[in-house]
């Protein structure tokens, strides 16, 4: 189904509830939306296609508005196959489109598709004329592809943003932030936000603030997942501004690993030691924690602390693919503060310790490597770890 948004602008977009991980790595317990939406008027324009399998339900939603054969312009923001998996078949469709996207946009979809409609590769702030309407397109490299663009409706005040910000969840029926759960889309909000955008938050802040500084009313902002915000459009600008922050929060996370309970032990001592020293402090297991919840807690965590136990003279395997997905994810530079337990030979410290150091980040003392159960000693390193980390957050 569809849904006018203003007059002559109306939402097309469709539902995922079937697919379980996003990018195959994010747990999607809610779904996720494929925003679509479309301008009629003199021209007609479609901004944003679907993921591919969803194409036959975008296309009769588009049906219950106009014949899509007349739709006379497809606007790409981003060539993610989420946002142009449809394409194809409405080229065959609405063999007199033009797409209009980015140089790099252009280059990117010949090699995902090689469609063969007319183009029109927008600069920087060019306008696009619909009849009464105009589109103005905003280029926003690495939000979060290099080609990506977002697509400003001038009369009607509304911000095509792409996929900032976005938000996990399916929407049901409920378009807009004043008709759905907003406790539940700032925690999907923010959750999208840490597993898909970590990498590029210095480009989130670019963004943010070059729209700022084209001084243009917001009145909607329409993102390609998640609500249309109209109630409070600024809301979730200003959440992506401080959730992108280059200023990181006064807790400590810690994750760790554990086969059979003695680097929990260890992660729980500590843990009660920090909290006698008033450090806030968030605790995962990596192998019961979802890992977008994981990545989520460690992306605003002034400290990070990480446990793990040797496993075949190695790093255990789940805590050693988050040490590389901070690497992937380029998350910020801070204090990391690191223990383990071994039974005979060791190595998994000392591995995850090596790879820390070769990524840059300081590594607090003391480093503690049990063997077994806590000594009274490793019990006093214990302390003097969480006196660092305590001091490390002020």
């Amino acid at each position: 189904m569809h849904r006018e948004i203003t007059q002559g602008v109306y939402y097309v977009g469709v539902d995922d509830t079937h697919t379980e991980l996003f990018e195959g790595l994010w747990a999607l317990p809610f779904g996720v939306s494929y925003n679509s939406y479309l301008i009629v008027d003199e021209k007609i324009a479609v901004v944003e296609t679907v993921k591919e399998p969803w194409t036959e339900e975008w296309l009769d939603n588009i049906r219950e508005i106009i014949d899509p054969s007349k739709i006379d312009y497809i606007v790409l923001n981003h060539m993610e196959p989420d946002h142009t998996g449809a394409l194809p078949h409405i080229a065959k469709i609405a063999p007199n489109a033009t797409i209009v996207y980015t140089e790099r946009a252009s280059k990117f979809q010949k090699s995902f598709y090689d469609v063969t409609l007319k183009e029109r590769i927008v600069e920087d702030l060019e306008e696009l004329s619909l009849g009464s309407k105009t589109l103005k397109f905003v280029h926003a490299p690495f939000l979060h592809w290099p080609e990506t663009m977002m697509t400003y409706l001038v009369e009607d005040q509304i911000l095509f943003s792409c996929d900032a910000f976005g938000a996990f969840g399916a929407l049901g029926g409920r378009l807009f932030d004043d008709e759905v759960d907003m406790a539940l889309v700032e925690k999907e909000s923010k959750r999208y936000v840490s597993t898909i955008i970590t990498s590029y938050f210095k480009f989130v802040q670019r963004g943010i603030q070059k729209v700022k500084d084209l001084g243009i009313g917001i009145k909607m902002v329409a993102p390609s997942h998640g609500p249309v915000y109209r109630k409070d459009p600024m809301w979730v600008i200003n959440k992506y501004a401080e959730w992108s922050s280059p200023e990181l929060e006064k807790y400590c996370i810690i994750i760790y690993g554990t086969m059979y309970g003695f680097n929990r032990r260890v992660a729980m001592k500590l843990k009660r030691q920090l909290e006698e020293r008033g450090v806030r402090v968030i605790i995962h297991n990596v192998s019961v924690s979802e890992p977008s919840e994981v990545i989520t807690d460690a992306v605003r965590a002034g400290v990070i602390v990480l446990g793990t136990p040797t496993y075949d003279a190695f790093p255990f395997p789940r805590l050693w693919h988050f040490v590389n997905e901070m690497q992937c994810k380029r998350l910020q530079k801070r204090p990391v503060a690191l223990f383990g337990t071994y039974g005979w030979g060791g190595g998994g410290v000392k591995k995850t310790r090596e790879m820390l150091t070769e990524m840059k980040f300081e590594v607090l003392e003391p480093v503690i490597r049990v063997k077994g159960r806590p000594t009274d000693e490793e019990e006093r390193q214990i302390g003097e770890l969480a006196d660092r980390i305590a001091e490390a957050l002020k």
